[in-house]
């Protein structure tokens, strides 16, 4: 199964080889990396091997980043999408998060919102996550707006590599409703259970 989402204006689609450049462009662009801190000065190569890094989620974890493609004239706008993250960061380990990246001349239209939104829908009603984890630096105002329009939410503020950040957790609203009525079920299932051993 390949993933596919659609908006009023983009399409989002798996990432293939033939994406490189424009992903090349995402990872060294000094404009687009300004909030990132130390991250890393790739070469081609090294963002070749991140970029097949990246389509293997598709098959190990029906997820990953996607490119951001514009509907009427097909132009790739960057890329956006949930990640499987097996390694710890911060105080989690083999959590979900969201993230985007676009190409400047797409900034302050919406379109980082509008690709967040779709992708958070994809990860709450297709694949059942609770939590889907975003991580911005304190000073990406515009990042900040975007997340902040996307749910219900938790924040915490941390430093990584002497840059203050915050972790937001967005929550599944509806899973978490559906949890709690199971819970409620399940307790007075418990109850009446104890009731009938007693008579």
């Amino acid at each position: 199964m390949s993933i596919k989402l659609v908006t009023d204006r983009i399409i989002l689609r798996e990432l293939e080889i033939s994406d490189l450049e424009n992903f090349h462009f995402l990872e060294t662009d000094e404009t687009i990396l300004k909030y990132y801190g130390n991250y890393p000065k790739r070469n081609i190569l090294e963002t070749k091997d991140l970029l097949n890094y990246v389509i293997a989620q598709y098959e190990k974890f029906n997820t990953g980043r996607l490119a951001i493609i514009h509907k009427i004239n097909n132009e790739y706008m960057g890329w956006c999408g949930i990640k499987y993250n097996e390694q710890q960061r911060y105080n989690y380990t083999n959590y979900y998060d969201l993230g985007y990246r676009l190409k400047p001349e797409f900034w302050g239209k919406g379109f980082a919102t509008e690709a967040s939104k779709v992708c958070i829908q994809y990860g709450f009603e297709e694949l059942k996550i609770n939590k889907i984890h975003a991580i911005v630096n304190i000073e990406n105002k515009p990042s900040i707006n975007v997340i902040e329009k996307l749910g219900k939410f938790n924040k915490e503020k941390f430093i990584e590599n002497n840059c203050h950040k915050y972790w937001y957790s967005i929550i599944n609203e509806q899973q978490e409703i559906k949890d709690e009525f199971e819970n409620m079920n399940l307790n007075m299932s418990k109850h009446k259970f104890n009731i009938e051993l007693m008579q």
